[in-house]
């Protein structure tokens, strides 16, 4: 019988967790709209929220363990949890992004959903930056004269094209991570049997993938 809880981010990432979910032979959660499923015999709990979420929820103790992409923990880098191992599922990047592909000569202003993100990279190349908080719509920010930048998760660009838009720099590379309560972490038993389920399929996925791929 598990008892512990794993709180999973909802959106683009969700697909490649539940085929790493089933590999590690628990049964998928189903319910349409239901987004919390207690503990059973067979699996773990599950609670399905935003990304921007989960690190709540486990810094809490709501779930002892989330599965959330690094663009969420390097936004929210002062959350109290740990991150304990990277899935090695759903890529992506951070990039900054314009019309015109130049680094910005002046003071950049940069319309993001992940301001800190912004802010450190900015600080780390020694460049002044003003940067204005959206919640999305970030293609069109150029074109209205709201900021001539962006920074934003892309996977295969093909977005940034369709606006006009060109990459100017990657800030960083992100996969889902799964991290935990620290308290959690500390009590071991069930949580490192949850952690050690989740690692042995990834390395299993990783040995399958260096010899050629899935068949």
């Amino acid at each position: 019988m598990y008892s512990l809880t794993i709180a999973l981010a909802k959106g683009r990432i969700l697909a490649d967790v539940e085929a790493l979910w089933r590999q590690s032979g628990w049964p998928w959660p189903n319910g349409e709209r239901q987004l919390w499923f207690p503990p059973s015999e067979e699996r773990p709990g599950v609670v399905v929220a935003r990304g921007p979420d989960i690190p709540k929820l486990v810094e809490r103790g709501i779930a002892s363990f989330g599965i959330v992409g690094r663009d969420v923990l390097e936004e929210q880098a002062d959350a109290d949890i740990l991150e304990v191992l990277d899935l090695d599922i759903a890529p992506c990047r951070m990039v900054l992004a314009s019309l015109d592909a130049q680094w910005p000569e002046g003071p950049a202003r940069v319309a993001s959903k992940y301001p800190e993100v912004t802010r450190r990279y900015f600080r780390r190349n020694a460049h002044p930056v003003e940067v204005v908080g959206l919640s999305g719509s970030l293609e069109l920010a150029p074109h209205i004269g709201l900021a001539p930048y962006i920074v934003d998760i892309v996977q295969t660009g093909r977005t940034l094209r369709q606006h006009g838009l060109q990459e100017v720099a990657t800030v960083f590379h992100s996969t889902a991570r799964l991290i935990a309560n620290p308290a959690a972490w500390r009590r071991g038993g069930e949580s490192e049997h949850l952690y050690d389920k989740l690692r042995a399929v990834v390395e299993e996925r990783a040995d399958v993938s260096h010899r050629g791929g899935f068949r």
